[in-house]
């Protein structure tokens, strides 16, 4: 059985072969992670996988994605974006804006402690943003960028002064975790994060780096209790010993790729949430080199490119072909967009008009990675473009590298990349894809940057216009060709009652069990 969250009815992948695979991170948790109690009622614990290992459970160094399904639960944040990307209160009640969207005043919930009793006021608040603003090194800094400086107004009321018009702003403190400042200060980084003490719905029981980190329930939170009584949440590198670990009932809930779902459906024992992620998968171009400095040729590009059918054979329908640079689940987004649209007919017309006398063209691609089934789909966007007459030079590379030469915009040609923002809203990667310092801004075009700046000083319908127009004119430019925006799968027990988030990280607190 696939559970569907998506815009997109998604269709099952391809054959999975399952051996005797031994489960990694399985000598930690709890003794009954995946039991229900000997009366027969819901089971009330939940084992798991991560993908990779949590570099430090410190909130205030530690912002990678898979650390915040950890600090979603034992944490707080000022807001919470929901599975379907709304933006909802956490730690705040509310937040407003002054006239030019340059001040953001949050308003605290009363009455909120740490689990070890420390009070959370806005002297945590500010002393946890300013921490993180003191070293611009850090992992979270980026999404605190845009800020100048953090203010208490009172002991319920942070003001955030900002060096520019930010509307989005506040998606951003979706990721900020607050921490007990005197907690946190007498302890000293390194024990924190040995030890650390949130006011989040769930408390640490256990951490052992690299094989689980064990969460009890917090009958002390402020907030609604969770069903969910105690998560183990184990590091599992390998996608088939996660889908290995679901079958053999060692794993509630693990990550797949899409070639593993027929199997797990197949099962009998094991169900599949699939959700449109918050990502794109795409073409990126240098359009200052070569050939690709005619907008011809990039369009040719992006016409010979039969994206349905790559969703619809390559990856089993566990996609859906992009129109625009962002994802139908980041806020941004418009229907209104025209995509590039397959037309090899016309790419042949394009291509004779350019003058395009078959000079191959550099195509840089990740052979492992973030992309599932990469090298296999740079072979077939190969074939698409060899078949109007465009030759590519392939340049696959392990993850590291191909990611290195994108931050260092070594890029000649093409290359095959994706973005997907962890708030949920377009800013951060129209940022990298449209202003002057983006990874992945080769145009460099002043009317992109004009747009992307805008769209930061306006709100609600008139911002949604400013993006339709910066993702329309991009289309035009054919700067990206957008190519599709992937499937999250996960692999679950059958009495699992979940909704998976676009983003593909955990939260529990609204989880049970038939």
């Amino acid at each position: 059985m696939t559970r569907h969250t998506s815009r997109r009815a998604l269709a099952g992948g391809s054959l999975l072969t399952l051996g005797a695979l031994v489960l990694a991170g399985c000598a930690g948790g709890f003794d009954s992670p995946s039991g229900g109690s000997a009366s027969g009622s819901a089971q009330t614990s939940i084992t798991a996988a991560l993908p990779t290992d949590p570099t430090s459970m410190d909130p205030i160094r530690s912002g990678a994605l898979v650390v915040l399904s950890v600090f979603f639960h034992t944490h707080d944040q000022l807001v919470k974006i929901t599975a379907n990307g709304e933006m909802v209160p956490k730690l705040a009640t509310d937040w407003t804006a002054n006239a030019d969207l340059t001040e953001w005043e949050f308003t605290l919930q009363p009455d909120v402690t740490a689990s070890n009793g420390e009070e959370i006021t806005a002297d945590d608040v500010v002393f946890s943003y300013e921490t993180i603003l003191g070293d611009p090194t850090g992992e979270n800094y980026a999404y605190l960028s845009s800020v100048d400086r953090v203010e208490k107004v009172d002991d319920l009321t942070v003001r955030f002064v900002l060096k520019q018009p930010f509307s989005a702003f506040p998606r951003n403190t979706s990721l900020i975790s607050i921490v007990p400042a005197d907690t946190y200060q007498e302890m000293g980084p390194d024990a924190y994060a040995r030890e650390p003490i949130g006011s989040g719905p769930y408390v640490f029981d256990s951490i052992t780096p690299g094989v689980s980190y064990d969460l009890v329930r917090n009958e002390d939170y402020w907030g609604e209790s969770p069903a969910i009584e105690t998560i183990s949440l184990q590091p599992v590198s390998s996608a088939e010993s996660r889908a290995s670990g679901v079958l053999s009932g060692d794993l509630d809930v693990a990550q797949i790729g899409p070639t593993q779902v027929s199997s797990i459906e197949s099962a009998g024992n094991a169900q599949v949430f699939s959700a449109l992620s918050n990502g794109v998968v795409f073409l990126g171009a240098n359009s200052t080199a070569g050939p690709l400095q005619d907008v011809r040729v990039r369009e040719a590009i992006g016409h010979a490119i039969d994206t349905e059918a790559i969703v619809d054979s390559l990856l089993a329908g566990l996609a859906e072909p992009a129109k625009a640079m962002l994802a139908p689940a980041v806020e941004g987004y418009s229907d209104d967009v025209e995509a590039i649209g397959y037309d090899p007919e016309a790419a042949r017309a394009l291509l004779a008009e350019a003058g395009y006398d078959g000079t191959p063209i550099p195509f840089d691609y990740a052979t492992d990675g973030r992309i599932p089934l990469s090298s296999e789909v740079a072979q077939s966007i190969q074939g698409y473009l060899e078949t109007v007459g465009i030759a590519v030079d392939m340049r696959g590379a392990d993850q590291q590298s191909h990611t290195l030469k994108v931050r260092g915009k070594e890029m000649q040609g093409i290359y095959l990349n994706t973005w997907a923002p962890s708030t949920l809203d377009g800013d951060l990667p129209l940022t990298d894809f449209y202003e002057p310092a983006g990874n992945n801004n080769y145009a460099l075009d002043p009317a992109t940057t004009e747009l992307a700046e805008r769209q930061r000083g306006v709100e609600g319908a008139e911002r949604e216009d400013v993006f339709a127009e910066l993702l329309g004119y991009s289309n035009e430019q054919v700067y990206f060709v957008p190519l599709y925006v992937p499937a999250n799968n996960f692999a679950a027990g059958s009495s699992l009652q979940w909704t998976p988030r676009a983003d593909g990280l955990y939260d529990f607190t609204e989880t049970s069990f038939e």
